[in-house]
C-alpha cells in the first residue's frame, strides 16, 4: 500500500503489568489483533492492522522490559489512517489452556503510531478493557488520537526539533496539506488540530476530527470544521462520507449540508 502521501501506520506496541505478564513470560498462549472495516463496495474488506501471539517464538524474544512493564512490538501493515472508519475492533484472547484475564490487577495497553511522508505524527492510545478479551471491543480512533509534539524524520526515525514558523501565524490558522489530504488547525503558531480526508474521484471522505486534548473545550474543532468546509466548497467537490464532528457541525449550521451528497457517518 502507497505510502506517499497521508498518515500511514507505522509501527505499534502492546504493553502489559501486572499478573498477566506472566502469561507471555512463560510462553503461554495469548492472540492479540486489532481489525478495521475499510471503505469500499458491497463487500467491505477487514483487514488486520496490528497483531501479535505468544504462540510465535520471534514475537516472544521481542517483548522487552521497561519500567516494571512488558512491551510486545505488534506487526503492523502500512494502511492509510484516511481510509479507515471512526473505529476498529480490537480482540485479545487466551488459548484454551489459560482461562479469561480478568484480575484487576493486570493493564493492556495498546499504541498505535501514524506517521506522513513528512515525517509527522499522531499516536492512538488507549487502555484495553475487559471486552477485548474474546468478543472484541470497538475501539473510536479519532477519539484517542494525539498529535505527537516533535517530527519524526522518516528515513532515520529520529526525532528532530521543529521548524521556527516564518513568517509569525495567525493566531487560528487552519492550512490545506492537499498531497497529504488533511487540514491542519494552528494556534499560535502550535498544531493544534488536524481534519484528515480521502479524495474519491470528484468526492471525498472525512474520516477523522482530531483535535489536541489541550485545546479541547473551546469550540476549535468548530473553527477548523468550518474552514476546510469553506476550502472544499471552493473546490467543487462533494463529502460523501463524514466522522461524527462535521456530522454535529453541519446538523447545527444547515447551510453546508449542500455539501454532503450522501449523508451517511464515516
Amino acid at each position: 500500500m502507497s505510502r506517499e502521501s497521508g498518515f500511514h501506520l507505522a509501527g505499534g506496541e502492546l504493553t502489559v503489568t501486572g499478573p498477566a505478564e506472566q502469561l507471555i513470560a512463560d510462553g503461554r498462549q495469548v492472540d492479540f489483533g486489532v481489525t478495521a472495516a475499510l471503505f469500499g463496495g458491497a463487500d467491505v474488506d477487514v483487514v488486520m492492522l496490528a497483531g501479535w501471539s505468544s504462540a510465535q517464538t520471534d514475537g516472544v524474544a521481542g517483548a522487552r522490559a521497561e519500567d516494571g512493564r512488558t512491551v510486545v512490538p505488534l506487526r503492523t501493515q502500512p494502511v492509510m489512517l484516511n481510509s479507515l472508519p471512526s473505529s476498529v475492533c480490537v480482540r485479545l484472547s487466551t488459548g484454551p489452556e489459560v482461562p479469561e484475564v480478568t484480575d484487576t490487577e493486570s493493564a493492556w495497553e495498546l499504541v498505535l503510531q501514524f506517521r506522513n511522508q513528512a515525517g509527522s505524527g499522531l499516536t492512538w492510545r488507549a487502555g484495553l478493557p475487559a471486552e477485548a478479551f474474546g468478543a472484541g471491543w470497538s475501539a473510536p480512533l479519532a477519539d484517542l488520537l494525539t498529535i505527537d509534539d516533535t517530527a519524526v524524520d522518516p528515513a532515520t526515525d529520529v526525532p528532530r526539533p521543529p521548524q521556527t514558523p516564518t513568517p509569525p501565524p495567525e493566531e487560528v490558522r487552519v492550512v490545506h496539506h492537499a498531497h497529504d489530504e488533511y487540514y491542519e488547525l494552528l494556534v499560535d503558531g502550535e498544531q493544534a488540530g488536524l481534519l484528515i480526508y480521502q479524495g474519491i474521484g470528484s468526492h471525498l471522505s472525512i474520516t477523522h476530527t482530531v483535535i489536541e486534548p489541550t485545546y479541547r473545550g473551546r469550540g476549535l474543532s468548530w473553527v477548523l470544521v468550518g474552514r476546510a468546509l469553506d476550502d472544499i466548497r471552493t473546490r467543487s467537490v462533494k463529502v460523501s462520507n463524514y466522522c461524527t464532528v462535521v456530522r454535529r457541525f453541519v446538523e447545527l449550521n444547515p447551510e453546508y449540508g449542500d455539501l454532503l451528497s450522501m449523508p451517511r457517518p464515516a
